[in-house]
């Protein structure tokens, strides 16, 4: 019983601090992200990379490279929106409209889990492997 106890607060330590390195230490990007989205229209591509207004009734988006945006209903990134976080096709069905009025640069982190999240997660794995390891 000993034995197991110390091996499962060993495997505790080890996750505890495998995920803290993880997260807290991530280096800023050197170089500069260059993303792209492509808004489809029957035929027609309307291509941005920067904040925009645009008018498009798009029938499907393309996310290309890094970065992150936002697709808006309304022109000046106001009305309803949708977040594109990672690189793909979405339809007029993902987004839940289909008139694209303008597209902004959006930052990835900022619908990302806040980084006292991650810890109070595993912080709260900790414990209950630690409790189910002495009571269990």
């Amino acid at each position: 019983m000993h034995n197991s106890w110390l091996l499962c607060l060993f495997c505790c330590v080890q996750l505890a601090s495998v995920s803290v390195c993880q997260v807290i230490e991530s280096g800023e990007k050197e170089e500069e992200c260059k993303g792209s989205v492509t808004l489809y229209e029957g035929s027609e591509e309307t291509v941005v990379t920067e904040d925009e207004n645009v008018t498009v009734a798009v029938d499907s988006v393309k996310v290309e490279g890094c970065g992150c945006f936002t697709l808006h209903s309304k022109k000046g990134g106001r009305g309803n929106s949708y977040f594109l976080g990672r690189r793909g096709e979405f339809s007029a069905e993902d987004i839940g409209w289909s008139k694209v009025r303008s597209v902004r640069r959006a930052g990835c982190d900022s619908r990302a889990m806040p980084l006292w999240a991650v810890i109070l997660i595993v912080v709260g794995l900790v414990v209950l492997i630690a409790v189910m390891a002495v009571f269990g």
